[in-house]
């Protein structure tokens, strides 16, 4: 293989400040965690409750995976569901509120799955314009039509929506946009799909575990439920792994018809026992929720006072710098000064638009979030 247009390739994402860089975590992720030897104070991270080092969860799976065995041996379809999924899948409908549940291996395959088993060239999606990749990309094997309406316009989006009067319809949204912060309005995006008889559909990767008093997540918040609902299990449960919310009725269907879901092995039992122990956390405990609230409210209220651009409603603070060469160079400032934080730049955000993401710990201390305001005003403002 000639290998001149791959070197070309990665030369024009050097020149355009777009190359990444990888980095290595020797520790847990921390709010001081050791990257490439070193010890930052970590502000990039969606282990937002601080549970991926919980002692308390550890402790509780150590005392029970001698009986798990290492791996699942199979897909679900075969040898892979194991009695700790079945218990997960209705724990975690019950806590939230559903009639059942049906986990996946990861956020993305939950997207691919669900979209591609719903969708095909007979259905119309209408997708917010700054949905997650993972959307996207299910639209488009989907071999769907797809309405891009303009981010959090329910006027563009109902007008786009009266189009189609006879048509099969899908409302597909992010819970938490992870890029700028913002929560949908789910009343208003679930009220349209019942106007127009559509589909509701709710990827709440960043809100479930978090939002609502006991982070149950969106549906918490607005006391209303999308026809199907995605949560993950790597963010705030500091696990990994996704799940889809739904009736029984689309359980059923999905475990049938989702290539995602049944073509891939299931995940571990451990990984499974894990994401219980730390739901059963949560629902046991609302301390590292309230810590992470009061850390991003103090955070947020100092950015403000401070006159910094941010952006969203949510526990993901967006800082907004503009083009990538000088995102580039803020975010080595900040490296240097002992500080990891996200840089995002194009394709996740619009070109020129570079932003510092920021997503606060439970287990942040106020000494750290000060620190990190005093470096963002050197290197900032």
């Amino acid at each position: 293989m000639n290998n001149n247009y791959i070197e070309e390739e990665l030369q024009k994402l050097e020149e355009n400040h777009l190359i990444r860089d990888e980095r290595i975590f020797e520790s847990p992720q921390l709010p001081k965690s050791i990257i490439d030897s070193k010890e930052y104070l970590l502000f990039s991270s969606s282990n937002y409750l601080s549970l991926g080092e919980n002692k308390e969860i550890l402790e509780s799976v150590k005392d029970k995976i001698e009986s798990m065995g290492l791996g699942s041996g199979g897909s679900r379809l075969t040898t892979g569901s194991h009695k700790v999924h079945k218990d997960l899948e209705r724990s975690l409908a019950e806590f939230i509120g559903y009639e059942n549940s049906l986990v996946y291996s990861s956020g993305f395959m939950a997207n691919l799955g669900f979209l591609t088993a719903i969708c095909n060239d007979e259905t119309i999606v209408f997708s917010d314009e700054k949905n997650h990749a993972s959307i996207i990309d299910g639209i488009r094997l989907s071999k769907s039509k797809v309405e891009v309406y303009k981010h959090l316009d329910f006027r563009d989006l109902e007008e786009k929506l009266k189009k189609y009067p006879n048509k099969n319809k899908v409302l597909v949204s992010d819970g938490v946009f992870s890029m700028d912060g913002d929560i949908l309005p789910l009343d208003e995006f679930c009220r349209l799909g019942e106007k127009y008889n559509a589909l509701t559909y709710v990827d709440d990767a960043h809100g479930f575990g978090v939002l609502g008093e006991n982070g149950k997540g969106i549906t918490e918040i607005y006391n209303t439920y999308p026809d199907v609902m995605l949560v993950t299990f790597s963010k705030a449960l500091g696990a990994s792994g996704a799940a889809l919310l739904t009736s029984n009725l689309m359980r059923n269907y999905l475990y049938n018809t989702s290539r995602e879901f049944i073509f891939s092995t299931s995940i571990s039992p451990i990984d499974t026992l894990i994401i219980s122990e730390s739901l059963n956390y949560i629902q046991s405990n609302k301390k590292n929720i309230n810590k992470l609230k009061d850390n991003v409210s103090y955070l947020k209220k100092k950015l403000e006072e401070n006159n910094f651009d941010i952006g969203g409603n949510s526990h993901i603070i967006p800082i907004k710098v503009g083009n990538e060469k000088r995102a580039q160079e803020i975010f080595k400032k900040l490296m240097d000064s002992g500080i990891f934080l996200s840089i995002i730049r194009f394709p996740a955000v619009p070109k020129n638009e570079a932003i510092l993401r920021v997503t606060p710990m439970a287990n942040h201390s106020k000494e750290d979030l000060d620190f990190l305001l005093k470096k963002l005003k050197e290197f900032v403002k």
